[in-house]
């Protein structure tokens, strides 16, 4: 007698500082589907696409370096103006900056498989420019993100990153600062500090050491979603010192190649608030293998099928 598949229940968690409730729901990822997965490139596209590439060596004359590792002629990394950029410093209706992190002068190179020095020399670009940016006192906030993959929104194969900066905060981060600001007035502690104490000895634990603790949040709104947090109470990437800089470079490292192994899209981004300096940043991980349908878009109720708890089994292996 074949045996009963067993159902799996359904369990309701609330992100109190973002504000959201997630259904964790694992016994949904049973069900049928037959749309398919990430659209995938044959080589002869993808050589078409590094002939006109705009970030490869040599097709960048136009588009003058803000920052570089390395020498000019011969970088690791390379910050430039985003050429199609939503703010411009220029407007005064929709202020601010955008950039574009070229992560590797080699086209078919994935950020993953590039050695924990070039990891570095990528952190130490977005903290250069996040100093830069900040000097301006229009900007309020600024964005560190990166796109891989069509689902995570990504219109390029090569390895890149973006740096936005505007002049205003978006309302959400406004009332995630302000709800830490509340546990921290109702607690007497920061709201992140005491998070890392509880998920580093709990079953959503990935990896640590004495700069930083990496983990699947609790009310995770993405499959293996992941942060890391640095156990210092910082508030901006800037003043992070060398230890920090390569203890995080190593999580983010160790994370992406994960999610690689499994060819799932991701985001990986970190917001700062220029004008709040209690506010303790984190790198948030994103991956994109699943996509949001009715109940998500109209109750803004998230339905994740990928527990944290498995989540964090899968990169801990």
């Amino acid at each position: 007698m074949p045996k009963k598949e067993q159902f799996i229940q359904s369990e309701v968690r609330e992100d109190k500082i973002h504000d959201r409730f997630v259904i964790m729901a694992p016994g949904r990822s049973k069900r049928p589907k037959d749309v398919g997965e990430e659209e995938k490139f044959s080589k002869k596209q993808i050589e078409a696409e590094k002939k006109a590439c705009v970030f490869c060596p040599g097709n960048q004359k136009k588009v003058p370096g803000l920052y570089f590792a390395g020498d000019k002629n011969n970088w690791q990394v390379k910050v430039v103006k985003n050429i199609f950029p939503a703010v411009t410093p220029e407007n005064e209706q929709a202020y601010g900056y955008q950039e574009v992190v070229i992560e590797t002068p080699e086209h078919y190179k994935e950020t993953g498989d590039l050695p924990l020095d070039h990891w570095i020399a990528i952190m130490e670009s977005y903290i250069n420019r996040t100093g830069e940016l900040s000097k301006d006192k229009k900007i309020q906030y600024i964005l560190i993100f990166k796109n891989k993959g069509g689902k995570a929104g990504a219109s390029l194969h090569h390895a890149h990153s973006q740096i936005f900066a505007a002049g205003f905060t978006p309302p959400h981060i406004i009332n995630k600062l302000t709800k830490a600001q509340e546990y921290r007035i109702e607690h007497g502690n920061c709201y992140y500090c005491d998070l890392i104490k509880k998920e580093e000895k709990g079953p959503r634990f990935i990896m640590a050491d004495d700069k930083a603790v990496a983990f699947t949040p609790y009310a995770s709104i993405y499959q293996y979603e992941a942060w890391i947090i640095p156990r210092n109470h910082l508030d901006n990437i800037t003043v992070l010192d060398r230890q920090e800089i390569t203890s995080m470079a190593k999580m983010m490292k160790y994370i992406v190649t994960k999610l690689n192994k499994l060819e799932i899209s991701y985001n990986m981004y970190l917001h700062q608030s220029i004008t709040d300096k209690d506010e303790h940043f984190y790198i948030r991980i994103c991956p994109r293998r699943s996509t949001w349908a009715g109940v998500e878009m109209g109750s803004r109720i998230i339905i994740n099928t990928v527990s944290p708890e498995d989540a964090a089994e899968f990169y801990r292996k």
